[in-house]
């Protein structure tokens, strides 16, 4: 399924280069957003560098991360914060925020704004992880119903359910995660070993969560 993306016209070119080179994006617009980077259907996607997400936390220049959160998801169906850069950059950033503080507000932002914060590596993967997103949300539903308890309730936190949504993982073995680690920053920080060692993972699933979290799974 090829995607429409609408690009902001304040985006870097090589960001609208990025998206019109994507194999599945049919047709790319550059106009003024009201809120956000990146709109792919329903979705709105704010891109940030590790630096950008850093200021914009803690309101040092640029805009306001929070103010931008909730323009966000007023405006969109379903909106996210892709980070284009892995967790680990903010131990290079030369800032006295500690890199624990700064992984926190991610877990914060996802559980109390319902915006998840995914590090997607490098622009190309935030690029194809956001034309992903857009895709699944705009997509048809499968015409076979879904058994009862397959998915999390709605009521389950944030990150649970997208826990759910990784290929090979239930409600139990998500609730497993969850628990080990109760953020996507968390599990970020988890090698294949460690996924391995919790009980009903496996060899398999661990390489298949470690990969499905690094967007490498395609």
């Amino acid at each position: 399924m090829c995607v429409a993306v609408t690009v902001d016209d304040r985006e870097p070119a090589a960001v609208v280069e990025a998206v019109r080179g994507h194999p599945d994006v049919a047709e790319t617009a550059v106009e003024r957003l009201p809120a956000g980077d990146l709109v792919v259907g329903p979705v709105g996607l704010e891109r940030k560098t590790p630096r950008d997400y850093v200021n914009g936390v803690m309101s040092r220049s640029g805009p306001d991360l929070y103010d931008q959160l909730e323009r966000l998801a007023e405006r969109y169906d379903h909106a996210y914060v892709l980070l284009e850069g892995d967790v680990s950059a903010f131990e290079s950033l030369r800032t006295s925020v500690e890199p624990t503080a700064i992984r926190g507000s991610m877990a914060s932002i996802t559980a109390r704004y319902g915006v998840p914060v995914i590090p997607c590596t490098d622009r190309r993967r935030l690029v194809d992880f956001a034309v992903r997103l857009g895709r699944k949300h705009t997509e048809a539903p499968s015409s076979r119903a879904l058994p009862v308890g397959s998915v999390p309730s709605r009521n389950e936190p944030t990150t649970k359910r997208m826990y759910s949504c990784i290929e090979g993982i239930g409600p139990e073995l998500a609730a497993t995660l969850y628990d080990a680690y109760p953020s996507v920053a968390d599990l970020l920080e988890a090698s294949v070993a460690d996924l391995e060692a919790l009980e009903g993972i496996g060899a398999q699933r661990a390489r298949t969560i470690h990969a499905a979290v690094r967007g490498t799974d395609r």
